[in-house]
Protein backbone atom coordinates (compact mmCIF):
# COMPACT_ATOMS: atom_id res chain seq x y z
CA UNK A 1 0.00 0.00 0.00
CA UNK A 2 2.87 2.69 0.86
CA UNK A 3 5.20 1.71 -2.14
CA UNK A 4 8.46 2.41 -2.78
CA UNK A 5 10.17 4.44 0.66
CA UNK A 6 12.98 6.45 0.86
CA UNK A 7 16.25 5.62 2.51
CA UNK A 8 15.15 7.32 5.47
CA UNK A 9 11.72 8.48 6.83
CA UNK A 10 10.60 12.17 7.87
CA UNK A 11 13.42 14.94 8.03
CA UNK A 12 14.38 17.12 10.44
CA UNK A 13 11.17 19.50 11.09
CA UNK A 14 8.54 16.77 11.43
CA UNK A 15 5.22 18.15 13.43
CA UNK A 16 2.80 20.66 12.75
CA UNK A 17 3.53 22.15 9.24
CA UNK A 18 3.02 25.19 7.57
CA UNK A 19 0.08 24.17 5.70
CA UNK A 20 -1.86 25.66 8.22
CA UNK A 21 -1.67 28.51 6.29
CA UNK A 22 -2.88 26.97 3.07
CA UNK A 23 -6.18 28.18 1.32
CA UNK A 24 -7.64 29.57 4.27
CA UNK A 25 -7.37 27.16 6.85
CA UNK A 26 -5.78 29.69 9.42
CA UNK A 27 -2.83 29.76 11.45
CA UNK A 28 -1.64 27.10 13.93
CA UNK A 29 -2.66 27.36 17.59
CA UNK A 30 -0.67 29.04 19.69
CA UNK A 31 0.78 25.99 21.54
CA UNK A 32 1.73 24.40 18.49
CA UNK A 33 4.33 26.73 17.64
CA UNK A 34 7.81 25.98 17.58
CA UNK A 35 7.07 21.60 17.92
CA UNK A 36 8.69 19.44 16.09
CA UNK A 37 6.53 16.25 16.06
CA UNK A 38 3.54 18.47 17.57
CA UNK A 39 2.44 16.70 21.69
CA UNK A 40 2.46 13.07 22.30
CA UNK A 41 -0.50 11.27 23.59
CA UNK A 42 -2.01 12.36 26.40
CA UNK A 43 -3.07 15.82 27.94
CA UNK A 44 -6.38 17.83 27.75
CA UNK A 45 -8.50 17.75 24.84
CA UNK A 46 -10.73 20.87 24.25
CA UNK A 47 -12.59 19.80 20.90
CA UNK A 48 -15.17 17.55 20.09
CA UNK A 49 -14.69 13.76 21.63
CA UNK A 50 -16.12 10.37 19.83
CA UNK A 51 -15.94 8.37 23.13
CA UNK A 52 -18.97 8.32 25.31
CA UNK A 53 -21.65 5.23 25.55
CA UNK A 54 -23.65 7.45 22.79
CA UNK A 55 -20.74 6.76 20.51
CA UNK A 56 -20.48 2.85 21.46
CA UNK A 57 -17.01 3.69 22.56
CA UNK A 58 -15.04 3.89 25.80
CA UNK A 59 -13.52 6.80 27.01
CA UNK A 60 -9.21 6.87 26.19
CA UNK A 61 -6.58 6.39 28.99
CA UNK A 62 -6.25 9.32 31.78
CA UNK A 63 -3.37 11.29 30.20
CA UNK A 64 0.07 12.06 31.86
CA UNK A 65 0.43 15.42 33.63
CA UNK A 66 3.37 16.43 31.75
CA UNK A 67 1.18 16.66 28.42
CA UNK A 68 0.63 19.50 26.81
CA UNK A 69 -3.25 20.45 25.35
CA UNK A 70 -4.80 18.79 21.94
CA UNK A 71 -5.68 20.20 18.89
CA UNK A 72 -9.20 22.06 18.71
CA UNK A 73 -10.31 20.08 15.32
CA UNK A 74 -10.39 15.86 14.85
CA UNK A 75 -10.10 16.57 11.40
CA UNK A 76 -6.91 16.27 9.83
CA UNK A 77 -5.67 17.88 6.15
CA UNK A 78 -3.68 15.34 4.37
CA UNK A 79 -1.51 17.00 1.42
CA UNK A 80 1.02 14.92 -1.13
CA UNK A 81 -1.44 12.20 -1.75
CA UNK A 82 -0.70 10.68 -5.51
CA UNK A 83 -4.36 10.74 -6.88
CA UNK A 84 -3.60 7.99 -9.02
CA UNK A 85 -3.09 5.20 -6.52
CA UNK A 86 -5.20 6.87 -3.30
CA UNK A 87 -8.71 6.57 -2.24
CA UNK A 88 -10.47 6.65 1.09
CA UNK A 89 -10.05 3.26 1.42
CA UNK A 90 -6.55 3.65 1.36
CA UNK A 91 -6.13 7.10 3.36
CA UNK A 92 -8.12 4.80 5.96
CA UNK A 93 -5.73 1.82 6.05
CA UNK A 94 -3.22 4.55 6.89
CA UNK A 95 -4.57 6.37 9.16
CA UNK A 96 -6.46 3.51 11.05
CA UNK A 97 -3.69 2.67 12.58
CA UNK A 98 -3.50 5.65 14.92
CA UNK A 99 -6.51 6.27 15.90
CA UNK A 100 -10.66 5.60 14.78
CA UNK A 101 -11.20 6.68 11.13
CA UNK A 102 -14.76 8.41 11.29
CA UNK A 103 -14.98 10.08 7.56
CA UNK A 104 -12.20 10.63 4.73
CA UNK A 105 -12.89 13.45 2.12
CA UNK A 106 -11.01 13.86 -0.82
CA UNK A 107 -10.96 17.77 -2.24
CA UNK A 108 -11.64 18.41 -5.70
CA UNK A 109 -10.46 21.76 -5.89
CA UNK A 110 -7.25 20.86 -3.94
CA UNK A 111 -5.75 18.06 -6.07
CA UNK A 112 -3.77 15.32 -3.66
CA UNK A 113 -5.57 16.34 -0.83
CA UNK A 114 -7.80 14.99 1.40
CA UNK A 115 -9.49 15.54 4.98
CA UNK A 116 -9.41 12.81 7.72
CA UNK A 117 -11.61 13.08 10.87
CA UNK A 118 -10.31 10.71 13.08
CA UNK A 119 -12.79 9.99 16.94
CA UNK A 120 -10.45 11.77 19.07
CA UNK A 121 -7.63 14.03 19.52
CA UNK A 122 -5.27 11.46 20.91
CA UNK A 123 -5.66 10.35 17.27
CA UNK A 124 -5.10 13.10 15.57
CA UNK A 125 -1.63 13.32 17.60
CA UNK A 126 -0.54 9.81 16.89
CA UNK A 127 -1.12 10.80 13.10
CA UNK A 128 0.79 13.96 13.26
CA UNK A 129 4.00 12.60 15.00
CA UNK A 130 4.09 9.43 12.91
CA UNK A 131 2.60 10.56 9.19
CA UNK A 132 3.67 14.31 8.62
CA UNK A 133 7.11 14.52 6.54
CA UNK A 134 6.77 10.74 5.74
CA UNK A 135 6.52 9.73 2.36
CA UNK A 136 4.38 7.74 0.15
CA UNK A 137 4.33 6.58 -3.48
CA UNK A 138 7.20 8.82 -3.75
CA UNK A 139 5.29 11.67 -2.64
CA UNK A 140 5.96 13.42 0.96
CA UNK A 141 3.27 13.96 2.69
CA UNK A 142 2.30 16.89 5.04
CA UNK A 143 -0.37 16.34 7.87
CA UNK A 144 -1.51 19.10 9.94
CA UNK A 145 -4.61 20.01 12.29
CA UNK A 146 -7.50 21.60 9.76
CA UNK A 147 -9.80 24.40 11.05
CA UNK A 148 -13.07 22.72 10.16
CA UNK A 149 -14.64 21.15 12.88
CA UNK A 150 -16.44 18.44 11.14
CA UNK A 151 -16.17 16.68 7.75
CA UNK A 152 -19.66 17.64 6.01
CA UNK A 153 -20.19 15.18 3.13
CA UNK A 154 -21.10 17.64 0.66
CA UNK A 155 -21.44 16.49 -2.96
CA UNK A 156 -19.15 13.98 -3.73
CA UNK A 157 -17.32 13.41 -7.10
CA UNK A 158 -15.56 9.96 -8.83
CA UNK A 159 -11.76 9.56 -8.04
CA UNK A 160 -9.70 8.59 -10.42
CA UNK A 161 -9.87 4.59 -9.89
CA UNK A 162 -13.91 4.93 -10.32
CA UNK A 163 -14.36 4.88 -6.53
CA UNK A 164 -16.24 7.73 -4.50
CA UNK A 165 -14.48 11.31 -2.97
CA UNK A 166 -16.45 10.47 0.13
CA UNK A 167 -16.60 7.56 2.35
CA UNK A 168 -17.64 6.97 6.39
CA UNK A 169 -15.77 4.39 8.73
CA UNK A 170 -17.63 5.15 11.77
CA UNK A 171 -18.97 1.92 11.46
CA UNK A 172 -16.34 0.06 10.11
CA UNK A 173 -15.54 -3.40 11.53
CA UNK A 174 -11.51 -2.27 10.93
CA UNK A 175 -11.29 0.19 13.36
CA UNK A 176 -8.89 -1.20 15.44
CA UNK A 177 -9.57 1.40 19.09
CA UNK A 178 -13.20 0.27 19.66
CA UNK A 179 -12.58 -1.43 22.82
CA UNK A 180 -9.34 -0.72 25.06
CA UNK A 181 -8.62 -4.63 24.75
CA UNK A 182 -8.59 -4.03 20.67
CA UNK A 183 -6.48 -0.40 21.68
CA UNK A 184 -4.27 -2.64 23.67
CA UNK A 185 -3.27 -4.83 21.30
CA UNK A 186 -1.93 -1.68 18.37
CA UNK A 187 1.61 -0.96 18.42
CA UNK A 188 1.88 2.63 17.65
CA UNK A 189 5.21 2.85 15.16
CA UNK A 190 6.38 5.14 12.51
CA UNK A 191 6.08 3.81 9.07
CA UNK A 192 8.35 0.85 7.92
CA UNK A 193 9.61 -1.45 4.98
CA UNK A 194 8.15 -4.07 7.59
CA UNK A 195 4.95 -5.87 7.42
CA UNK A 196 3.05 -7.91 9.70
CA UNK A 197 0.68 -10.72 8.54
CA UNK A 198 -1.96 -12.75 10.44
CA UNK A 199 -4.76 -15.15 9.74
CA UNK A 200 -3.01 -16.34 7.05
CA UNK A 201 -3.26 -19.99 5.98
CA UNK A 202 -0.39 -22.79 7.94
CA UNK A 203 0.72 -24.09 4.85
CA UNK A 204 1.46 -20.27 3.14
CA UNK A 205 5.16 -20.37 2.14
CA UNK A 206 7.14 -17.47 0.52
CA UNK A 207 6.30 -18.54 -3.09
CA UNK A 208 2.72 -17.23 -2.33
CA UNK A 209 3.41 -14.28 -1.27
CA UNK A 210 5.44 -13.88 -4.22
CA UNK A 211 2.43 -14.47 -6.46
CA UNK A 212 0.38 -11.96 -4.70
CA UNK A 213 2.50 -9.31 -5.65
CA UNK A 214 3.09 -10.41 -8.54
CA UNK A 215 -0.60 -10.41 -9.30
CA UNK A 216 -0.90 -6.82 -7.72
CA UNK A 217 2.17 -5.69 -9.91
CA UNK A 218 4.51 -4.67 -6.74
CA UNK A 219 7.92 -5.73 -5.91
CA UNK A 220 8.31 -8.77 -4.08
CA UNK A 221 9.20 -8.78 -0.43
CA UNK A 222 13.33 -9.37 0.06
CA UNK A 223 12.27 -11.29 2.84
CA UNK A 224 9.32 -13.20 4.35
CA UNK A 225 9.31 -15.02 7.75
CA UNK A 226 6.95 -17.05 8.54
CA UNK A 227 6.06 -17.98 12.30
CA UNK A 228 5.55 -21.79 13.46
CA UNK A 229 3.65 -22.63 16.48
CA UNK A 230 2.17 -26.61 16.93
CA UNK A 231 -1.30 -25.52 18.40
CA UNK A 232 -2.09 -22.25 15.90
CA UNK A 233 -4.85 -22.51 13.83
CA UNK A 234 -3.18 -19.99 11.22
CA UNK A 235 0.11 -18.56 10.82
CA UNK A 236 1.66 -14.96 11.11
CA UNK A 237 4.85 -13.16 10.29
CA UNK A 238 6.48 -10.33 8.67
CA UNK A 239 7.14 -9.34 5.09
Amino acid sequence: LLGDHPAEYGGPHGGYHSHYHDEGYGPPPPHYEGRRMGPPVGGHRRGPSRYGPQYGHPPPPPPPPEYGPHADSPVLMVYGLDQSKMNCDRVFNVFCLYGNVEKVKFMKSKPGAAMVEMADGYAVDRAITHLNNNFMFGQKLNVCVSKQPAIMPGQSYGLEDGSCSYKDFSESRNNRFSTPEQAAKNRIQHPSNVLHFFNAPLEVTEENFFEICDELGVKRPSSVKVFSGKSERSSSGLL
